[in-house]
């Protein structure tokens, strides 16, 4: 009778395990996100605002409980701010429907204009290559479509209308939803920042928490200029809500290649809606404002932070999908770092360490092939 390979027997029943190992922890991460999202999010900001609060100790002279309310209290009051802009984009959201509907109204016109001049062109040069038609018979004039340019009007009023309500909707939910997550956040950080100082033994933890708080750090620095300078961009040329997007574009800043293109595209149905400017001035506000993010993601972040993440773009890309598919938009905004720290404790592992290096876009050379070959 023939024996299995023992070794192949146990590497499979390896595989297998860790199989069904990764796939029970995706299961608890996406099944414990309402507990597991604020606790990571609040880890990262006592990571990121630990040096603050030592500063605050030493300046001020006072002990960590204290330190650790100025934190929590200067949290509320960003949370404060961030609220408040919400609540004014929504009032002047508003209060500019009406011009909306009016600019749409005034777009509708122009295209159905231009459409009927177009068709009466297209007309008039088939009549005139008609040799049966009598050169003294008038043209007949083509019917003006009332009930249509209503109808086309009526559409665009719907469109603006739903496009106001939806808008005020969905700024309503990303304010509750940012006030109940921010305030467990705020908890846990608290308590958090409250406790002893810890100490890390381990050099890997120590290493994940110092490539997290510098590239938090950094990363923050650069999304801080990039939304003032593109809320400054907008409130120049008079966009309607351009605090808010500046706020935005310092959020989105956060979230890898598709946030700052999500914060370029925000404004644009609002300049283009604008009843008062033209072409020269819709061109103008769109190309600075995308050169705003194009110089921040390309030039700026790239000569600040290197390659602080230590992390391949598609290894990025694939950490952003699935975060995002996770925990949502949240997700979205901790796959850099908790990619980063995934890949720091499996570079410590050594039968997981090739995994770490692909995860960084080191791919194994012929000669380290060679090498491993001739050590087996």
């Amino acid at each position: 009778m023939i024996q299995p390979d023992e070794p192949s027997s146990a590497r499979i029943q390896t595989v297998s395990l860790a199989v069904l190992a990764v796939v029970a922890v995706t299961f608890s991460i996406y099944w414990l996100r309402p507990v597991l999202v604020p606790l990571v999010v609040a880890l990262f900001v006592v990571s990121g605002v630990s040096p603050i609060l030592n500063a605050l100790k030493r300046r001020l002279g006072v002990n960590r409980i204290i330190a650790a309310g100025i934190t929590f209290l200067a949290g509320v009051a960003l949370l404060l701010v961030f609220g408040f802009s919400i609540w004014l984009s929504m009032v002047d959201l508003n209060k500019n429907s009406r011009n909306y509907r009016n600019r749409v109204e005034e777009i509708v016109d122009w295209a159905e204009l231009h459409v009927q001049s177009f068709g009466q062109r297209i007309g008039t040069r088939t009549a005139s290559v008609r040799p049966s038609q009598d050169a003294t018979q008038p043209m007949p004039e083509a019917p003006v479509p009332v009930a249509a340019d209503r109808s086309s009007k009526g559409d665009a009023s719907d469109f603006v209308d739903a496009f106001v309500r939806d808008g005020i909707s969905i700024l309503s939910q990303a304010l509750i939803s940012l006030v109940s997550t921010s305030v467990v956040v705020l908890i846990y950080v608290f308590f958090l920042l409250s406790g002893k100082t810890v100490r890390y033994k381990s050099p890997m933890i120590s290493e994940i928490d110092e490539q997290v708080r510098s590239y938090l750090g950094l990363k923050t620095l650069i999304s801080i200029f990039t939304g003032f300078a593109f809320g400054i961009s907008l409130w120049m040329f008079g966009v309607p809500m351009a605090f808010t997007f500046g706020v935005l574009a310092f959020l989105l800043n956060f979230v890898p290649n598709v946030g700052p293109l999500i914060a370029s595209l925000l404004p644009i149905p609002l300049i283009i809606l604008d009843p008062t400017g033209s072409i020269g001035w819709m061109v103008a506000a769109i190309s600075v404002s995308c050169a705003i993010q194009a110089i921040s993601g390309n030039v700026i972040e790239p000569k600040i932070m290197g390659d602080s993440s230590d992390l391949h773009p598609v290894t990025i890309l694939v950490a952003l999908m699935f975060w995002g598919m996770m925990w949502g938009i949240i997700g979205m905004f901790l796959a850099t770092p908790v990619t980063a720290a995934l890949k720091i404790l499996l570079q410590r592992i050594d039968s997981t360490k090739p995994i770490a290096d692909l995860m960084a876009g080191r791919f194994p050379s012929d000669d380290d092939t060679e090498s491993s070959s001739a050590m087996v």
